[in-house]
């Protein structure tokens, strides 16, 4: 059994009261997880949540919408279905999917290159373990890997950028949210959001998946200073909150995601909104949109 230790401080504190708070159920009904959680098997959960981080990006509503779309076309076996097709069926069966950047043939590459492995007899994990180097703390190498893994059946395509955007390369400076969103719902749990499949790999080495909603609330919070929401920023926000939870620094990420994306939040300290707000005794904004130093760490 995997177990929590929790460094008490003010801002821990209160980040137990915020996740006390939330409704995950409530949550997940609006949540890409959602897609995931409706497979029947292990390995579905992890091909169909696997399309559903990468797919997560754009309004909440219209990403709900690409991924109704994709699992109508995918069937009740998905990994099955992964298996038969060739390059010919895949693209019949993406034919026409249009979702902001990603086209068809994006989905394509990734289903193929899925469905390689499991002819292989591997899995999802199995392709990303294989990929984490003995010793290592820092993930972002085995995603890459992963990624490599995924994509050498389909090295002939043709590049795309669009591509790069829908399956980013962890070993770029980016911070690639959506790829760490995905190992956030294999690794950590399983509770009422995240699956908890792969348990092979410590949720105390995830990183935290950083988006604009996050980096504002983190930099308010005072779990950077760093401007931009790139891999540095994703590093360091974890290690503040790994002080906090040792075993599990993504423990409040569900909870911080949703606080952000309500949009309650101001660029500057506003009683009316800001006396509300379950963060409001260790948020460090003040009137004029500056960022105070506070120890409450």
């Amino acid at each position: 059994m995997r177990t929590l230790a929790l460094t008490p401080s003010p801002l821990a504190r209160t980040l137990e009261r915020v996740l006390a708070e939330v409704d995950p159920a409530a949550g997940r009904a609006r949540d890409p997880v959602r897609f995931a959680h409706a497979q029947a098997s292990p390995e579905a959960q992890a091909l169909v949540g696997l399309y559903a981080a990468l797919l997560a990006y754009g309004r909440v509503d219209l990403i709900g919408r690409a991924l109704t779309d994709f699992t109508g076309r995918i069937g009740p076996d998905p990994v099955g279905a992964a298996m038969a097709d060739t390059p010919e069926s895949a693209a019949a069966r993406f034919h026409g999917f249009v979702y902001r950047l990603t086209r068809a043939e994006d989905l394509v590459r990734l289903w193929l290159g899925a469905g390689a492995l499991f002819r292989s007899g591997r899995t999802l994990e199995d392709a990303f373990v294989a990929a984490d180097p003995p010793g290592a703390t820092d993930l972002r190498p085995a995603l890459a890997g992963f990624r490599r893994t995924l994509l050498a059946p389909t090295d002939h395509f043709a590049p795309r950028k669009a591509f790069e955007h829908f399956f980013p390369d962890p070993a770029r400076s980016s911070a690639t949210k959506r790829l760490w969103l995905y190992l956030r719902w294999m690794v950590r749990g399983p509770d009422a959001v995240d699956l908890g499949l792969w348990r092979r790999v410590s949720p105390a080495r995830l990183t935290m998946p950083v988006d604009t909603h996050i980096h504002r609330l983190a930099t308010y919070l005072g779990l950077t200073a760093r401007p931009g929401a790139d891999a540095r920023t994703a590093a360091e926000i974890t290690a503040a909150l790994r002080a906090i939870a040792p075993t599990d620094p993504l423990r409040y990420d569900f909870a911080l995601t949703h606080l952000g994306i309500a949009g309650d939040c101001a660029r500057r300290r506003v009683p009316a909104i800001c006396d509300a707000c379950p963060l409001n005794g260790v948020c460090r904004l003040d009137a004029e949109g500056r960022v105070q130093k506070i120890a409450h760490l």
